[in-house]
């Protein structure tokens, strides 16, 4: 649950932050900003993204089997996202890279450990 909730803080910052850079791009040390549609569905999927993150921890607090499976959905869409923004150039290849490993920790765990298994039985 923590590492869920350093992942829905660090996408709300990252969210919060692009909205400053937009509005002033010399901040970051650039010319000009991306396009408004490219900006609009970061934020928009990245607030989506924090939305079942909310969800998650209701799941994960009664501990529900289906905890299980929408951890490993969530870290998915969260790197699908993570890739789509790349392509659009709201992401840079590193941040890609660093902000993906967090997500796919939490697939293999989710996937293989026994105590998640264990923990989380309730249906």
């Amino acid at each position: 649950m923590v590492g869920l909730a350093a992942e829905l803080a660090h996408g709300l910052a990252l969210t919060f932050g692009s909205l400053i850079i937009y509005a002033k791009p010399s901040l970051a040390g650039l010319d000009s900003a991306i396009p408004l549609w490219a900006l609009l569905i970061y934020v928009v999927s990245n607030l989506g993204l924090v939305a079942y993150g909310l969800v998650l921890f209701g799941l994960m607090s009664r501990e529900r089997k289906a905890a299980i499976v929408h951890n490993i959905l969530f870290n998915a869409l969260s790197i699908a996202f993570l890739v789509i923004w790349f392509s659009l150039s709201a992401k840079s290849p590193i941040g890609t890279v660093v902000d993906a490993l967090p997500g796919l920790a939490a697939i293999a765990y989710f996937s293989r450990s026994r105590r998640v298994r264990n923990t989380f039985t309730a249906t």
